[in-house]
């Protein structure tokens, strides 16, 4: 009895329709000898395209990202066509990113677009997934999208993500974003993102932003962050941004002696980038502030920055030789 009911359930089964999304893709493609390719041989023959740039395999690509049964195929085979800066294939970036069932198709499409510099025909291709898409990383792809093709349309929904999206990386792009367009209508949510998210890396991604899009009006905030902040790429960002500000020489001087490697070794950096461009003009002598400023940093206990002071001196004309673990100027 339960093998009859099992057969009659599976001649239920059959006699369904199969539920598929339109876009389903047919048999893999048929190989020279008439054997259908695997999918090993399908990604091979993406990997050699994408080596040799073949641009004759365009027409091919479109059709694997578009068709081909496998996401890793269709994954890659958009990810060759931006390789190949296959502008034509607008509208199969378009769709894979709108219908297509797989996050890792619809990323390589969303990052397809942006770097290739695809405009949509509708303002919601971009902004709707950012808003509504399941998987974080396209959501996030399309963030990034949007910055890099300067749509300023979409800003509210940059805006929209920074402060609400349950996603770091998300909310990191959207800033990322709203840095690239240089929209000051993010200030208040992008400093408020820079203060109390919970994320560190989005409060210092924030803080980049605001260093583009409003830094004369941040500027106390970068302050606060540099004295208060404990965690130390948020520290670093907001110093970076203080070294733009017109007080630039103070903050040089108070990032050199600073106990943190890397706001030590910025500070270095900054303050010889001034003093090489007057050097082409004026060389310091040995006795210059220039001088023993850069020969004491010769000493300091982190080896790149000794490596930069060496580097620096020498550019300037002087000899350096080792002193140990460190070096000295050599005035032989």
């Amino acid at each position: 009895m339960t093998r009859v009911k099992t057969v009659h359930a599976l001649a239920l089964l059959l006699a369904i329709p199969a539920v598929v999304p339109a876009f389903a893709a047919p048999p893999a493609p048929t190989a020279a000898g008439g054997e259908a390719a695997s999918l090993a041989e399908r990604l091979s023959e993406i990997e050699r395209v994408m080596w040799e740039r073949d641009a004759r395999s365009i027409p091919a690509l479109r059709e694997q990202a578009s068709n081909d049964a496998d996401e890793k195929v269709r994954a890659r085979a958009l990810g060759a066509l931006t390789l190949l800066r296959d502008t034509g294939a607008r509208m199969v970036y378009l769709e894979r990113l709108s219908s297509d069932t797989s996050p890792r198709v619809r990323r390589a499409a969303a990052d397809a677009i942006g770097t290739l510099g695809i405009q949509p025909d509708r303002i919601d291709r971009l902004s709707g997934p950012l808003q509504k898409d399941k998987d974080p990383w396209v959501r996030a792809e399309c963030a990034r999208a949007i910055g890099k093709l300067g749509s300023r349309i979409s800003v509210g929904n940059l805006i929209y993500a920074v402060a609400v999206d349950p996603s770091p990386e998300v909310r990191i792009m959207a800033a990322e974003a709203l840095s690239r367009l240089r929209a000051p209508e993010a200030e208040s949510i992008l400093a408020t993102a820079a203060t109390q998210d919970r994320s560190p890396s989005v409060r210092a991604q924030a803080v980049r932003a605001l260093a583009e899009v409003s830094p004369v009006p941040s500027r106390n905030l970068f302050e606060a962050l540099w004295r208060e902040e404990a965690d130390t790429d948020v520290r670093f960002e907001a110093y970076r941004a203080l070294l733009r500000s017109a007080d630039a020489n103070r903050w040089i001087e108070e990032g050199l002696g600073n106990a943190d490697v890397s706001i030590r070794f910025l500070a270095l950096r900054t303050w010889f980038s001034g003093i090489s461009a007057r050097s082409r003009e004026t060389p310091p002598v040995r006795s210059s502030a220039v001088i023993v400023r850069l020969g004491n940093t010769l000493k300091d206990p982190a080896r790149g920055i000794r490596e930069f002071s060496r580097q620096s001196l020498e550019k300037l004309g002087f000899k350096v030789r080792t002193d140990g673990f460190a070096y000295t100027i050599d005035d032989r």
